[in-house]
């Protein structure tokens, strides 16, 4: 199982990394799309968390959240998270 806070910071530095934006503009409830970020960026952070953290992420997972803390509950629910 996942920590939620490490998988968190992750999220968030993957998407300051990609985005460019500042990492007080990242919160859990900013939709991605207002990130600027699409399904193709969407893919690639779920192949970038499974080789991060070494667990299967499949990618829509991530597509099918619209925010941080959405992706959070859903690595939750899927029992990736502890």
């Amino acid at each position: 199982m996942l920590n939620e806070t490490a998988v968190r910071t992750w999220i968030t530095d993957f998407l300051v990394s990609l985005t460019g934006a500042e990492a007080t503009a990242i919160t859990g409830d900013a939709p991605f799309y207002n990130l600027g970020i699409d399904s193709v960026d969407a893919v690639v952070m779920a192949g970038a968390m499974e080789e991060h953290f070494g667990t299967e992420i499949e990618a829509t997972l991530v597509l099918r959240n619209a925010t941080i803390d959405e992706l959070i509950a859903d690595l939750r629910e899927s029992g990736l998270l502890a």
